[in-house]
């Protein structure tokens, strides 16, 4: 179905106006993260190499429901392009009950906790470290689950502004209880690193709290009907559970895959090396986290044009999303490439962690235009349901073409992060290339997620 004629930059500035509040919004846990390892990392680097492994893995393990209900933002978008605004809210809520199976998660992990991280044979410190920290991160998976089922409804309906002040109130409280309860000021106990896991999970719990409290609120119930629109439908939870499952375990393989390449491969290698790519992996996320905000931007702008039936303006959306993403990942890789070994300096004065540190920033100022399109397409995928092909070409590209090159090039060929970083530069290109062909090739044009009719 072709577009109707529209005004020129129409859609750059569709993009940008739902773009700019996502990504302030999603600096929530990226900030986060970024605030715990600069104060943690006055401690001393077996805090800092414990802070970047723990934190990814309670990532990892909550990101499978996490991505369940990030489709959210799938079904609610494409019903509000039906005109059906009631559905909107029904989908945010059988969310939010998905969300509640993330304490089963926490019930699972925490007994398992110690046989994960001494598998990875860091040192004895560290591994202690990381288990003191993961533990109580642990507390926070239902949270972030719930607040990401609300965030989606609030992107879907072109509100993403709200989810961004709630973020940066979550983030100044952050900020705030990592200073009190990391070095015990004010009266508050002396925590350590500990203190940064509590701070992060009450914070993420704020928001939460916030979030609900506005989607019920007069005015959304008025429109959307919020508050009588909370029974459990087991109908819209398997049709979201349908198109979310694929998307929640493609996040949970890509996190893994990653969580497997700092812990078990970059972490072999010592300590300092650990540190030196935790450091920088804070950094590349504040890069991905423009793009990432494009991402969670594109799903329901996509959505909401399939659901009016404008299949060449929600493929034009995307690409102009893509576009402006790879002019932001490539200008802020190359300042991260320049400025790395001062960036790097700012978590540890160690020569070694800054000297890896940095050159692990070169190859991401290398494969940053490429990882753009990755992000900004998976979300524009989502968007029209197409979760199941997304799933498949994460679990060759994570286990068949990641993991085997970075141990290829940093063990037997003996380069060790440097090599590892290598391995996954070639990854990320060759997942470029791949969800480039999926999108350009439109089979997710035929996708009724309602329907469940897939072609």
């Amino acid at each position: 179905m072709s577009s109707e004629t529209e005004p020129k930059y129409a859609g750059l500035k569709e993009v940008m106006s739902m773009s700019w509040p996502i990504m302030l919004a999603s600096m929530s846990f990226v900030v986060m993260d970024f605030v715990d390892k600069y104060f943690v990392a006055s401690l001393g680097k077996d805090h800092l190499a414990a802070i970047g492994s723990a934190g990814i893995w309670s990532y990892t393990l909550s990101m499978f429901v996490i991505g369940v209900v990030t489709c959210v933002s799938t079904f609610a978008s494409q019903s509000l392009g039906r005109n059906n605004k009631p559905d909107a809210a029904r989908y945010t809520w059988q969310g939010i009950y998905i969300s509640l199976s993330a304490i089963l998660v926490f019930f699972l992990m925490i007994p398992g906790t110690p046989i994960l991280f001494n598998a990875m044979n860091h040192s004895p410190e560290v591994t202690q470290l990381e288990i003191d920290y993961f533990n109580i991160r642990m507390y926070g998976v239902v949270f972030v689950a719930w607040q990401t089922a609300v965030s989606s409804f609030f992107f879907s309906i072109e509100r993403p502004k709200i989810p961004m002040y709630i973020s940066l109130l979550g983030n100044l409280t952050n900020i705030v209880l990592d200073y009190l309860l990391v070095f015990g000021k004010f009266g508050f106990p002396e925590l350590g690193i500990e203190g940064a896991a509590y701070a992060t999970v009450i914070s993420i719990f704020a928001q939460m709290v916030i979030l609900q409290w506005i989607f019920m609120s007069k005015s959304y119930n008025k429109e959307y009907h919020t508050r009588s629109t909370f029974s459990f439908d087991w109908g819209k939870v398997k049709e979201l559970f349908k198109i979310g499952w694929p998307s929640g375990l493609s996040g949970f393989i890509d996190i893994t895959n990653w969580s497997v390449f700092t812990s078990f491969i970059i972490g072999s290698f010592g300590t300092e090396q650990l540190a030196a790519n935790g450091a920088a992996i804070n950094y590349m996320h504040i890069m991905f986290m423009p793009v990432m905000a494009m991402n969670n931007a594109i799903a329901p702008i996509v959505g909401q044009w399939i659901g009016k039936g404008d299949i060449l303006r929600a493929k034009a959306r995307a690409y102009t999303a893509t576009k402006v993403g790879m002019v932001i990942m490539l200008s802020m890789g190359i300042l991260l490439a320049i400025y790395g070994e001062f960036l790097i300096g700012l978590f540890s004065d160690d020569a070694e962690v800054i000297r890896v540190g940095h050159t692990l920033l070169i190859f991401g100022a290398v494969f940053a235009l490429f990882d753009a399109v990755n992000i900004v397409l998976s979300g524009a995928l989502r968007g029209a349901g197409d979760t199941y092909w997304m799933l498949i070409a994460l679990l060759i590209g994570s286990w068949g073409v990641n993991i085997p090159l970075a141990w290829i090039f940093s063990t037997p060929l003996g380069l060790e992060a440097k090599g590892a970083w290598i391995g996954a530069t070639i990854y990320i290109i060759f997942m470029s290339v791949l969800y480039l062909h999926r999108f350009h090739g439109e089979k997710w044009r035929h996708i009724d997620i309602f329907n469940k009719n897939e072609a």
